[in-house]
């Protein structure tokens, strides 16, 4: 069994790759029965998911998400992915499933907006900064020619930091201090939070942009 770490994910998944095969399994499907969800500790919620492709590959994906971690300095969210032969069982893989996730999910977001978002749109708001926030330009810009990126976040020091290191990777990004004001001016606002509280008003929306949430994997977020 391979054990295949973050980095390795990583250089195996870059967007445009990665949005391409999303675009081809998205139509033509797979087996992907209902979550199990758990709560093995307070204040943590623990996902099962499995997935596999008739007469392929058969994965399972754990992912636990503590939102309480942002307080101890770790991420919100740590995942595993298990990949065996669809016909035998036999195990292939574990593989690094933050990775796979923060990827996938930054993804996927980028091919809704392909489909949904303007042709012009060039200005990208990120609401988080988290680590799938800090992937977000880079997808959204495998599908469209992004040559503005702003960021807001609860606490203004990250969202500096963040856009600090987009500049570092070439981006031309700052920090918003407004999130409405920011909202205002973007053609697209990607939320990318674990929050239970409202962050954005439809009223902020200029007419023709694109809102993209990420994280609300159950009715109270």
């Amino acid at each position: 069994m391979k054990i295949i770490g973050a980095r390795a994910a990583a250089a195996a998944l870059p967007f445009d790759r990665l949005i391409a095969a999303l675009r081809a399994r998205f139509a033509g499907g797979c087996e992907v029965p209902p979550r199990q969800v758990l709560q093995p500790a307070e204040g943590m919620t623990s996902l099962i998911m499995p997935a596999w492709v008739a007469g392929g590959a058969y994965a399972v994906k754990i992912v636990n998400i503590a939102p309480g971690n942002a307080a101890r300095g770790l991420p919100g969210l740590h995942s595993t992915v298990l990949l065996h032969d669809g016909a035998t069982g036999r195990p292939l893989a574990l593989i690094d499933g933050d990775t796979i996730t923060a990827r996938r999910t930054a993804a996927a977001s980028a091919l809704a907006a392909d489909h949904l978002a303007r042709q012009d749109a060039r200005h990208l708001l990120v609401v988080g900064a988290g680590r799938v926030a800090e992937l977000l330009p880079a997808a959204y810009a495998a599908v469209r020619r992004i040559d503005r990126v702003s960021v807001w976040a609860r606490r203004p020091e990250a969202a500096r930091a963040l856009a600090a290191r987009w500049r570092r990777q070439g981006l031309p990004a700052r920090a918003a201090p407004s999130l409405e004001a920011a909202a205002a001016e973007a053609d697209i606002v990607s939320c990318a939070t674990l929050s239970t509280a409202p962050l954005m008003q439809g009223a902020w929306l200029r007419a023709g942009s694109h809102l993209d949430l990420i994280g609300s994997f159950t009715p109270t977020m």
